[in-house]
């Protein structure tokens, strides 16, 4: 079900095309959506269009949404279970925009952050994705993510996603809707590293821009993904079935080392259920290493080796 701000709606768009959509997916976010919502219309620019995808919210995130007059923002209703990709790629489908960028619906845009992406990608158009650095506000206080000031080539910039030397999150990523449509949108299939791998298909064929902004502003709660040890395994697993490249043998530390972390991070934290939990999805996996002791005693050496492979040092 289109909201009543859809353009073929009351208080709907005009004929002139928006030049960027913005799609927010969201679930049971009533403490927040206004939030992230707001902080996109604030921009004020008529080339602007927000499209909300609400992936069967069961709480008041549909009554709230209904009370923001803005002729820019158009609501779209799933029946879903929620499926967050499902709901990205349904609203890049809706938008009426040749440029995408992506908002978590707990996450914030910063002031003339829509309004900087047009500017970039009309003055690039040899770029087809930009993906910017963001601040992460949590509990630990106030961290900031800037992205290295290089260029890598296709095989660089693969290996650095590979590899998890860039800061991710959805919310920064921008990119041309023709590119995104070519490599298939998001991967409905991926419960997690969604954004890496969306990136890594990218980067076959596409050229991905590191941006030196930090215009997002990345909110951790303590019921957010990125921070629930549950699924981390299930998150690697899925990633590897689509990126032969950590099968390598040079590869086999890091492997080891991106497979044990979410692990370590649970018992470190005292999670010893999670950490239990995993340890039992590990073993159902179908595309990870069954080497168990080996993984572990690999941690360091990982780590260390990604540390000191970082392409901008």
């Amino acid at each position: 079900m289109v909201g009543r701000n859809a353009e073929t709606g009351e208080g709907g768009l005009g004929s002139d095309p928006p030049r960027l959509a913005v799609v927010i997916p969201t679930r049971n976010r009533a403490d927040v959506i206004r939030r992230s919502v707001t902080s996109v219309l604030s921009d004020g620019s008529a080339e602007l269009e927000v499209i909300v995808i609400d992936d069967g919210s069961t709480d008041r995130t549909g009554d709230l949404l209904s009370t923001i007059a803005d002729r820019r923002l158009r609501v779209h209703r799933l029946d879903s279970n929620g499926n967050a990709n499902r709901a990205r790629n349904t609203g890049a489908g809706l938008a009426r925009s040749g440029l995408l960028a992506f908002l978590d619906s707990d996450d914030a845009f910063e002031p003339l952050r829509a309004r900087r992406l047009i500017e970039f990608f009309a003055g690039r158009p040899d770029v087809d994705c930009l993906v910017d650095g963001f601040v992460e506000m949590s509990g630990r206080g106030r961290h900031v993510h800037v992205q290295p000031q290089i260029r890598p080539n296709a095989a660089q910039m693969r290996r650095l996603l590979l590899m998890h030397q860039i800061p991710l999150t959805n919310s920064a990523i921008a990119v041309r809707r023709a590119a995104f449509e070519a490599v298939g949108g998001f991967d409905e299939g991926m419960p997690r590293h969604q954004d890496r791998e969306l990136l890594m298909r990218l980067a076959q064929g596409h050229t991905l821009w590191l941006g030196a902004s930090t215009d997002v502003t990345k909110y951790r709660a303590r019921d957010s993904m990125s921070r629930n040890p549950h699924g981390y395994i299930a998150g690697m697993d899925a990633l590897a079935a689509r990126c032969s490249d950590y099968n390598l043998p040079e590869n086999g530390d890091l492997f080891r080392y991106l497979i044990v972390r979410g692990i370590v991070k649970a018992i470190s934290s005292g999670q010893w259920r999670a950490a239990l939990s995993e340890l039992r999805a590990w073993q159902a996996a179908q595309n990870l290493p069954k080497d168990y002791l080996r993984s572990f005693l690999a941690y360091g050496r990982g780590r260390s080796r990604r540390a000191g492979s970082e392409a901008w040092h």
